[in-house]
């Protein structure tokens, strides 16, 4: 077994190796990029899971990540930067689909991704110091969508 660290070093050595995004912009556990300007996104926060299930009814024992893969775009305006999203969006999802170790975070031992989806809605990212009253007249700096990845160890 690899660990959630081991899977999340996988992850993000898949997505690194893919043309959308450069290696520094795929980071695990890092949300300061969002600190950067955002003519550098787009980024991919991968996180500790939320949730996994560990069991051991037979020799081995059988862990399951549900793995956060947040995809973060630069908001320019609503039509560019939705598509944006959708078109890297679908990039992740077909590398992850194809032929090849990207199932098993880059070859681990023992380890399948079976299922990816998404956590929730698209949603903006407005910053820090923008306050609440403002949030309905103001642009968001990003759109921002999490995916989970569930990943078996075994």
């Amino acid at each position: 077994m690899s660990g959630e660290a081991g899977i999340q070093t996988g992850i993000q050595a898949i997505l690194q190796s893919m043309t959308e995004f450069a290696d520094a912009d795929v980071v695990i556990n890092d949300w300061s990029v969002l600190d950067q300007p955002n003519e550098n996104a787009p980024y991919v926060i991968i996180s500790n899971a939320d949730e996994f299930d560990s069991k051991q009814d037979v020799k081995t024992a059988e862990t399951t990540w549900q793995e956060v893969i947040t995809l973060v775009e630069a908001f320019s305006d609503w039509a560019t930067t939705l598509n944006n999203l959708r078109t890297r969006r679908q990039a992740i999802i077909d590398k992850f689909n194809a032929v090849g170790s990207a199932r098993s975070a880059g070859g681990l031992a023992a380890t399948t991704m079976d299922r990816l989806r998404s956590e929730g809605p698209i949603t903006p990212y407005y910053g820090p110091y923008v306050p609440q009253d403002q949030l309905a007249e103001a642009m968001p700096i990003y759109l921002m969508q999490s995916l989970l990845m569930q990943v078996e160890e075994y």
